[in-house]
């Protein structure tokens, strides 16, 4: 393996200099937050252009780039292509069956959906616990895909870089909520797919087309088999459905001009996902070819950077990697964070918060959010691990309540708390099975949760409705 990791100069110049960038959006968009809407849903004023760009910014993170390139590396297609499928089709899902009914329902949070279809406030609080709770694992996906990219790039310790990786999105998020969240998205976009494209064009150059072809069948990248891999075709439901009742894809519905809007961008983001993956699958293929003796799969992407790019474009590419996973971590710490405030605090003091009450313990949140993050990162560093689990805990207690009580109108709050409870009850319990390796399979735990809270939600519902008659 080659020693000369470290880039130069100029490249450390030009991702300090997008990082302060960074930064100053987030204060100059701290002066748009005036009121708890600008901070929570950007004033319901996002058009086409910024919804697509954020969407696509808050689902195009560390996990379709770092995570991605580094199953490709070690020949991991199914959770490769897993992924790129399973979360792209998320965003289809939302824009063509939910974004619309949602956006009508003009809201702040998707905790206040579940308050606001069941008539309960425990309800949203509850949910609100498990987004909170969620959402320490999605963060950590983040801040976990950023640190190794810093420590493999410019050879910072890991705990320093997981340290640098949160620090600055936390402090932009916090200073501008969710108008700084989506500026900050747009450009991160623009410099996420320079960087990724500029990487594939020198990785093509360096190995040609055809060798890369070659590489990518003997990879299994084109095997016909996967299809037929249950492992694959769970992956791809679980990421597919669970993430459906992601608090920081349904705050862009509520934050969208129309219902149009909502539907377009979500789909529009879909299809640069698939891209975005496809890219990433790429890369790590032909760090195969390039560097075929890396200690750890997920260092392929961040070693291409370091060891093979030019003075100028390596930094470029640097700063596009590290913009996809900042994009991805400021959604995911600013979502949750409102949700907990204004659906579980508020709920607990039995009162409405004030604007300045809200925005100030919103910001309080997304620190406490960011901290109990950086602590995961530093405890163990796999950026998919982080990410499964994070959206495991979704699909098994949110996603049949939410697609219940927007297309059942005899699904009730019996129906919605049982499927919560029992959904999630079961995933702890298959948890430790799986630990316990009483069961074996992954996607037995993955699965059968969600299993489990359909058949309580619907019994339960039949069985309340009948009686209340």
């Amino acid at each position: 393996m080659r020693r000369s990791a470290m880039v130069g100069p100029v490249d450390v110049a030009v991702f300090i200099a997008y990082l302060l960038a960074l930064l100053a959006i987030g204060y100059l968009t701290s002066r748009w937050t005036r009121t708890f809407e600008d901070f929570s849903v950007a004033g319901r004023r996002m058009r086409l252009w910024l919804a697509f760009s954020t969407v696509a910014a808050t689902w195009i993170g560390g996990g379709i780039t770092i995570g991605v390139a580094g199953r490709a590396y070690a020949g991991r297609m199914i959770g490769a292509w897993g992924t790129t499928i399973g979360f792209g089709t998320t965003l289809l899902l939302l824009g063509l069956f939910y974004a619309g009914p949602l956006r009508r329902l003009r809201l702040h949070t998707l905790a206040d959906y579940y308050s606001t279809r069941f008539g309960r406030a425990w309800i949203g609080a509850l949910s609100g616990v498990l987004m909170y709770a969620a959402y320490v694992f999605a963060v950590t996906a983040q801040i976990v895909a950023g640190a190794v990219l810093l420590s493999t790039v410019f050879g910072w310790d890991y705990s320093v870089s997981v340290l640098a990786s949160g620090g600055v999105v936390i402090v932009y998020t916090v200073m501008g909520g969710l108008w700084a969240v989506a500026m900050t998205d747009f450009v991160q976009l623009l410099v996420a797919f320079s960087g990724i494209l500029a990487a594939l064009a020198i990785g093509v150059s360096r190995v040609g087309a055809g060798t890369l072809a070659s590489a990518l069948e003997n990879a299994g990248a084109f095997d016909p088999s996967i299809l037929l891999a249950i492992n694959f075709w769970a992956l791809v439901i679980v990421l597919a459905l669970g993430d459906i009742p992601a608090p920081d894809l349904i705050q862009r519905v509520y934050a969208s001009v129309d219902d149009r809007t909502a539907k377009a961008s979500s789909i529009l983001a879909g299809f640069a996902y698939y891209a975005a993956g496809a890219v990433s699958i790429a890369v790590g293929v032909i760090m195969r070819v390039l560097e075929p003796q890396l200690p750890d799969p997920h260092l392929a992407y961040p070693a291409f950077i370091a060891y093979f790019l030019p003075t100028g474009i390596a930094g470029l590419t640097l700063a596009g990697l590290m913009a996809a996973v900042m994009s991805n971590a400021d959604s995911m710490l600013l979502a949750p964070s409102i949700v907990l405030v204004r659906n579980v605090v508020g709920g607990l003091l039995k009162r409405e918060l004030s604007d300045v009450e809200l925005l100030r313990a919103s910001r309080y949140a997304v620190i406490g959010l960011g901290v109990l993050a950086l602590a995961a990162g530093l405890a163990r560093a796999d950026v998919l691990y982080w990410l499964t689990l994070a959206f495991d805990v979704l699909f098994a207690s949110l996603f049949v309540p939410l697609t219940l009580g927007l297309f059942w109108p005899r699904f009730n709050w019996q129906g919605a708390a049982s499927a919560i409870v029992l959904g999630t009850a079961s995933r702890l319990i298959l948890e430790w099975m799986l630990i316990a390796e009483m069961i074996v399979d992954w996607w037995v735990a993955s699965l059968g949760a969600p299993l489990v809270s359909l058949v309580a939600g619907v019994v339960t519902a039949l069985l309340t409705s009948s009686r209340s008659r």
